[in-house]
């Protein structure tokens, strides 16, 4: 019997330690796990469910992810569109871990207003497609002057969180998965993406990439300019089909990119003014004077009334 135990303790321990499969709990289906670069070049995975287009989050994985780690996220988000029907959601929602009932939440980012759906045992959250490009300032609401846009380039309209086709209308909200009708802000989307390790991506490596003008060809920075400078057409990015050509464009030059390595200690101080140059001249000695060239008696009244403060600071 005391033989058995100890196995019988160490298969229950490696179970504990297992890696467990996720199942989506509104379909059921087994979420799919993507590892993701965050900064630094650390990795983060997430789980994404095929059928109902939604993430989930551990804590705060998704403010940890890198350009290279949105551009793959965006990627598998692509990758899913259109393999089954997406659903409105029914809610409530249920944690994949603990599965307590999420609570619906509202955020504001500087970027504007969101909302997930949170565990209340701090496990993480749900967020739709859409929600989750709006939470990053991603995509802006569908205007009038873009309707406009894309009946003159004779491109239908989909759904950006299920990729359903949207019927012409004037209608806010898909009427496949009840979202609100979104297009890409290529602006902040570039933005957003040239980042890792940190540190933007140099201004001459986001030079190299250049958005194709639909109304006259000619070449468009998707980071500065919302419409082109030569025939006025509009920079319109209504799905992840347009958006992903200039990601893949950029990608490479983020694998290329290293953030500078660490530097030997003192080798700041060493390329300064010595002890001018440091934080006590600059901090302490230079408002009280005490770092001009001159008779040592003109700094005693300042040395003094430092070493007053001192004693009154320690007594």
């Amino acid at each position: 019997m005391s033989a058995v135990r100890p196995a019988a303790r160490a298969t229950a321990r490696a179970d504990a330690f297992k890696p467990r499969v996720l199942s989506c709990t509104q379909c059921r289906a087994e979420l799919w796990p993507v590892t993701l670069e965050g900064h630094y070049g650390q990795q983060h995975e997430v789980d994404l469910c095929p059928n109902c287009h939604l993430v989930w989050f551990d804590e705060f994985e998704s403010v940890r992810l890198s350009g290279l780690g949105w551009i793959g996220l965006l990627r598998q988000m692509h990758a899913v569109m259109g393999v089954s029907p997406t659903q409105p959601l029914k809610l409530p929602l249920a944690c994949v871990r603990c599965s307590a009932e999420l609570k619906p939440v509202h955020m504001l980012t500087r970027f504007g207003q969101s909302a997930a759906h949170e565990c209340p045992r701090k496990h993480g959250h749900y967020q739709t497609f859409s929600l989750l490009l709006a939470e990053r300032g991603l995509v802006r609401p569908l205007s009038a002057r873009d309707r406009r846009t894309l009946h003159s380039e004779q491109r239908p309209l989909t759904c950006l969180n299920c990729g359903a086709p949207v019927p012409p209308g004037n209608s806010e909200s898909c009427g496949h998965c009840a979202s609100p009708l979104v297009v890409f802000d290529l602006q902040r989307l570039m933005a957003s993406v040239m980042v890792r390790h940190g540190l933007p991506l140099p201004a001459d490596d986001a030079s190299h990439v250049s958005w194709r003008c639909r109304g006259c060809g000619d070449a468009v920075d998707p980071t500065s300019m919302t419409a082109c400078a030569r025939c006025g057409h509009t920079v319109l990015a209504p799905s992840l089909s347009d958006a992903l050509p200039l990601l893949n464009e950029l990608e490479p030059r983020l694998r290329q990119f290293r953030a500078p390595g660490a530097q030997p200690m003192g080798a700041t101080l060493r390329r300064q003014r010595g002890f001018r140059g440091t934080a006590f001249f600059r901090h302490i000695v230079q408002p009280f004077g005490l770092g001009d060239r001159g008779d040592w008696r003109e700094w005693l009244p300042s040395v003094l009334l430092l070493a007053a403060l001192l004693v009154f600071w320690y007594w």
